[in-house]
């Protein structure tokens, strides 16, 4: 008699039953993303390799950005917003390349309601936080690109020419967040039969938009 007190766990080809197209494709450019940050955060790494905390690992600042709850503690547990800001200002002496793209997580995490499995009767996240979430990415990309110390440094190297070549990956990474985002907002606002919100924004806009924190 135990083994009827056991829960019992659906294979997942059995939950795939019970998932719509567009809960799959929530779920596809939610794992994109996902694995998409963490790329970011690993190339951060290694054009900026100082800023490692000498007592953690690559392996483990990406681990720590894919946990179930992420933990900002280190940084004292700021919105989503204000941690990527963090990682531009002047006095802050922490971990700047974890400090952006942990803000990044952040605000992907709060636009999913913190989930990365969808069934069929679960709500799937607002096509408007998604559409917000582009264009923070955007925002993002922007601060990265500009925002220099007062030595007139890059806080953090990205794009740039690098043995005599230009690299713009760390852009053309983004800017692949930003259409997965785009595409998922649209297709989201089409089941709803709702309008997006188109915010009309500089290119040097500085402000994120809500996405759910």
């Amino acid at each position: 008699m135990l083994g009827c007190t056991l829960p019992i766990k659906a294979p997942p080809e059995v939950k795939d039953l019970v998932k719509s197209d567009t809960a799959f494709f929530v779920e596809a450019v939610r794992s994109e993303l996902d694995q998409s940050l963490g790329h970011l955060l690993v190339k951060l790494y290694r054009r900026n390799p100082i800023q490692l905390p000498a007592t953690s690992s690559i392996e483990t600042r990406v681990a720590q950005l894919k946990a179930p709850k992420l933990d900002l503690q280190e940084f004292g547990g700021p919105k989503p917003d204000d941690l990527v800001r963090m990682a531009f200002h002047e006095d802050f002496t922490g971990d700047r390349a974890y400090a952006f793209v942990a803000g990044l997580q952040s605000m992907v995490n709060h636009v999913f309601d913190h989930r990365r499995e969808y069934l069929l009767l679960d709500d799937l996240p607002l096509a408007q936080f998604v559409y917000n979430s582009a264009r923070n990415i955007e925002t993002a990309a922007y601060l990265l690109r500009t925002q220099r110390n007062s030595s007139g440094e890059p806080y953090l190297y990205a794009d740039g020419i690098q043995d005599g070549v230009l690299n713009a990956s760390y852009s053309q990474l983004m800017g692949e967040m930003i259409g997965l985002q785009d595409a998922l907002s649209k297709a989201l606002a089409k089941k709803d039969q709702r309008a997006l919100n188109a915010v009309a924004r500089g290119a040097a806009s500085f402000v994120f938009l809500p996405v759910g924190f």
